[in-house]
């Protein structure tokens, strides 16, 4: 298996940390999903499809639990990578691991849920 070709990405308010695993990718997102946090999300997650289907990823897991906000435009970005991988019959799975003590983020993510819930899980730590 090739090396991992996407990067770590740190801004002042945001991170994104992956690990992969096998045929495993693991994201951590850290700080606040907001306006300045949008565009690098969205491109990661253009950058993180193209990953799925050249390693034959077979799950993406993206942790949220460090994550205390996120905004319209960054679910946007996970609903365009959901459709994505959907669209190219790349059949990975791809998981939201959430805080239960932060309610908020299960609720936000539980529409990407319905909207694929062939593909999408969501587990609370």
């Amino acid at each position: 298996m090739s090396s991992l070709r996407v990067e770590p990405v740190v801004t002042e308010s945001f991170g994104i940390e992956p690990a992969l695993n096998g045929d495993r990718l693991s994201i951590k997102l850290t700080g606040t999903g907001d306006m300045a946090a949008a565009a690098p999300l969205g491109s990661y997650c253009n950058e993180v499809q193209y990953e799925v289907k050249r390693l034959s990823l077979t799950t993406v897991v993206f942790d949220i639990r460090a994550l205390y906000f996120l905004n319209s435009s960054c679910l946007k970005a996970f609903i365009a990578f959901i459709c994505g991988v959907a669209a190219h019959g790349l059949g990975c799975e791809i998981r939201f691991v959430t805080d239960a003590r932060l309610g908020w983020q299960r609720r936000s993510l539980a529409a990407l849920q319905r909207m694929s819930p062939s593909l999408v899980s969501i587990d609370e730590a």
